[in-house]
């Protein structure tokens, strides 16, 4: 039935228990020592009133007084009784009662102790049996001290102990009842936040009234939240751009196709007409194509492999030829043949030839591309696309991996841009726990960092070393 609890409900009852169960050990343990303390006052005192009185005893009997006199002194308290043998002969009694004799007989005489405890209809007393010698002969002096008291004593203690447990678990109760309901109240307010957003509401936030656990814990509530509603907006200004961008070419496409089916039409209106609707469907052919790579990109399996980084580059400098020689922008790198990279190979290189797209679409005529690159012991920290181009405005460059996003949107439809690459590129990094940074200045150029992660390094070196292994 527990785990049907709620959260509140079994804190209060576990700290409840676990309150009273302490409560009652305590208290218990007090007790049981102090009954123990007044137990061993009480023989002590009866060990001393015995010695006492037995030396009273020896005395009147040496000097022929009475024995009855001595041992009903008054000063002797009520709780002690005497009983004197003179041999197997009884020569006083004040108690008048005799212990009950052991239920079994073993064969055996059991010692005794000095001092035993024996209940005789219901109450406690202590027997202390002791050797004497009375008109010279052997005697026992025994003295009965009535440990009621002690007991009784000890039930009271016991008594005022459950009625303190009694007070302090209804006091512990309350103050539990609200120290649970406090503690999960910011548990209870973000459960209710979750209902909010799920209904949409994403721009809920929780409010934050401390430092705890529970408060982190709403602080991060806080900064999902924002995080989904930032994604949130980030697909719908996608999905608003994709259709745009598709809507347009379409609707050009339907006109020249409905133009072409007039009679009207005259033939160089029909050719141009085809072409244009030529030209359009390659635009959407395209844009098609880079949302699938964008698309493949996000749910492919990586399958990571040794690669020269010249390797890749020569692929991405292939791939940008012709773009770059019709516009007469140079590409510049410097070979590193013993610089490798730990990666996929057809993923590695889209990112570098959307690096370098951008780059020539951003740059002017008759400028320079560079690439570069740092090592650590042969494997690649950091790549680099720079270039000298239009650059970018400080404001923009958070968003520039955002998909469909374009800083300048005729510029870019112009040159047959769509907003996915540095998206592709964002995604292909983050699927080699890389990372991807942008610094810009409008008029001076672009600086694109690509990071490769100290894991790439390690595979490098273990590589090298089977390598090394294998020539020697």
């Amino acid at each position: 039935m527990i785990y049907k609890m709620k959260l509140w409900q079994k804190i209060f009852i576990s700290s409840l228990i676990a309150s009273i169960l302490l409560f009652a050990v305590c208290g218990i343990i007090v007790t049981i020592s102090g009954h123990k303390r007044n137990l061993q006052s009480e023989k002590a005192e009866a060990f001393w009133m015995a010695k006492q009185m037995k030396k009273c005893v020896q005395k009147a009997d040496w000097e022929g007084d009475d024995i009855g006199y001595c041992l009903q002194n008054p000063l002797v308290p009520d709780k002690f009784y005497f009983q004197l043998y003179q041999g197997d002969v009884l020569i006083y009694d004040d108690f008048c009662l005799q212990p009950e004799a052991p239920r079994y007989d073993f064969g055996y005489e059991i010692k005794k102790e000095p001092l035993e405890i024996r209940d005789i209809n219901k109450v406690s007393y202590a027997f202390l049996e002791d050797e004497i010698v009375l008109g010279g002969e052997q005697g026992r002096f025994i003295l009965i001290e009535d440990f009621s008291d002690v007991y009784d004593r000890c039930n009271a203690q016991l008594q005022t102990l459950f009625l303190i447990c009694g007070i302090l678990s209804m006091v512990s109760a309350f103050v539990m009842l609200i120290t649970s309901l406090i503690i999960t109240l910011p548990i209870k307010k973000i459960n209710e936040a979750v209902k909010i957003v799920s209904n949409n509401h994403y721009g809920y936030r929780l409010p934050i009234t401390g430092t705890d656990e529970l408060n982190e814990l709403s602080g991060n509530f806080n900064i999902m939240c924002e995080a989904i509603e930032n994604n949130i907006k980030n697909y719908k200004f996608a999905i608003d751009n994709f259709v745009h961008e598709v809507k347009t070419p379409l609707t050009s496409i339907i006109g020249y196709a409905e133009m072409i089916q007039s009679y009207q039409c005259t033939d160089e209106c029909r050719e141009d007409a085809v072409n244009y609707i030529l030209m359009q469907s390659r635009r959407l052919n395209s844009l098609v194509r880079k949302i699938m790579g964008f698309l493949i990109v996000e749910s492919k399996q990586i399958e990571k492999e040794m690669i020269q980084l010249d390797d890749v580059v020569g692929m991405a400098c292939i791939s940008v030829k012709m773009q770059a020689e019709i516009e007469d922008i140079r590409i510049e790198y410097e070979n590193k043949p013993e610089v490798f990279m730990y990666g996929d190979r057809e993923l590695l290189a889209t990112l570098l030839v959307n690096l370098l797209d951008n780059a020539i679409k951003a740059s002017k005529a008759h400028s320079r591309i560079i690439i570069e690159a740092d090592d650590k012991n042969g494997a690649v920290e950091m790549v680099s696309v720079k270039d000298f181009g239009i650059g970018i405005p400080e404001d923009e460059i958070d968003k520039l991996t955002e998909p469909f996003y374009m800083v300048d949107k005729s510029r870019s439809r112009a040159k047959n841009g769509v907003g996915l690459g540095l998206s592709i590129c964002m995604s292909i990094i983050r699927a080699h726990d890389g990372d991807l940074k942008i610094t810009s200045r409008p008029e001076e150029g672009t600086t694109i960092c690509i990071y490769f992660p100290f894991e790439d390094y390690l595979h490098v070196r273990r590589a090298q070393g089977e390598l090394f292994d294998r020539t020697e």
